[in-house]
């Protein structure tokens, strides 16, 4: 398999990009400062990784929430301000729910990007 497979294999399973032991999820909303088993430092600059994260979950909830909630406002379906609580709190419980899966995808494209990174480590 390519590198790159393998990359994408091992951060959609929370797993370091690197060795594939241990995971990179400090907790349900932080990264470790590197791997447990080969050192792989996950520290790059955080305000990056959080940025995308919450990017794409504003777009994930735009898709999923907020428009087909809009849509039910207009055919009626809903009351604007039963749909406004509905949009914020599932918008909130959507992206809390996920994070730790766009956390993933954060990393999974940073390396998958530049995998010459993961031999830089070494």
């Amino acid at each position: 398999m390519t590198k790159r497979i393998i990359i994408i294999q091992r951060c959609l399973q929370l797993k370091c990009p690197k060795c594939g032991q241990s995971s990179f999820i400090k907790n349900w909303f932080r990264l470790k400062k590197e791997c447990e088993t080969c050192s792989l430092n996950f520290a790059r600059d955080e305000s990056g990784f959080y940025f995308g994260i919450t990017s794409i979950g504003y777009v994930i909830s735009i898709l999923f929430v907020f428009a087909p909630i809009c849509i039910l406002v207009v055919l009626n379906q809903l009351s604007v301000w039963f749909a406004v609580f509905l949009a914020i709190s599932g918008s909130l419980l959507l992206n809390i729910i996920l994070f730790p899966l766009l956390l993933s995808w954060v990393l999974m494209s940073y390396f998958f990007i530049q995998p010459e990174l993961l031999e830089e480590n070494s």
